[in-house]
């Protein structure tokens, strides 16, 4: 497996993580919850979504699937609205990032806006992502020869994961250690 290839799987396992996450404290906004929503958990998150995912991840696979799209798979059409699921997944991200900031900033936003609003997103993106591995993913390892990939290279160049990477960026430090907890609390 290529190395470009290697990490958008590593980054699929990682935003599915985190959409668990996310979604773990948006239901905090249920009317029947009994904790309280961590909401520096929600903004890093966001935040993070829309620094590494939709400034590095999906531009990546857009060109990936250029190519893909070039070699004239039978996917290609699936693969355009993947492309297209890309630039609504910045706008959602966008809007519920706006919607939390909101909430923050103590402006009233009516719980069942922020929970269609962030259950809607995380919906959007875990479908997004079970295609693209379901249907898209397979296709790099059988379409790409060494040179396709060295001119992919010219175009994509690898990135840290500032949240899941060797060396993590301090602003997202309370988020990851809230992963990891949460994550060993689902396994006792």
């Amino acid at each position: 497996m290529h190395k470009i290839q290697r990490q958008l799987h590593k980054d699929h396992f990682h935003l599915q993580r985190l959409l668990h996450c996310l979604s773990h404290e948006i239901d905090c906004y249920s009317f029947d919850s009994k904790r309280a929503p961590d909401l520096d958990v929600i903004l890093s998150a966001l935040d993070y979504v829309r620094i590494y995912p939709d400034k590095w991840h999906h531009p990546a696979e857009d060109v990936i699937f250029e190519k893909l799209i070039q070699k004239k798979v039978k996917e290609s059409e699936l693969i355009k609205e993947l492309q297209n699921e890309h630039q609504q997944i910045i706008q959602e991200t966008n809007r519920v990032l706006e919607l939390f900031n909101n909430v923050a900033e103590d402006c009233i936003v009516t719980a069942d806006e922020l929970l269609t609003a962030a259950r809607h997103f995380i919906t959007l993106q875990i479908q997004h992502l079970e295609k693209e591995n379901e249907h898209v993913y397979p296709l790099m390892g059988s379409s790409f020869s060494e040179k396709d990939w060295r001119e992919i290279e010219k175009e994509v160049i690898l990135q840290s994961d500032p949240l899941f990477g060797s060396t993590s960026k301090k602003e997202y430090d309370h988020l990851y250690r809230y992963i990891i907890t949460l994550e060993k609390s689902k396994e006792n």
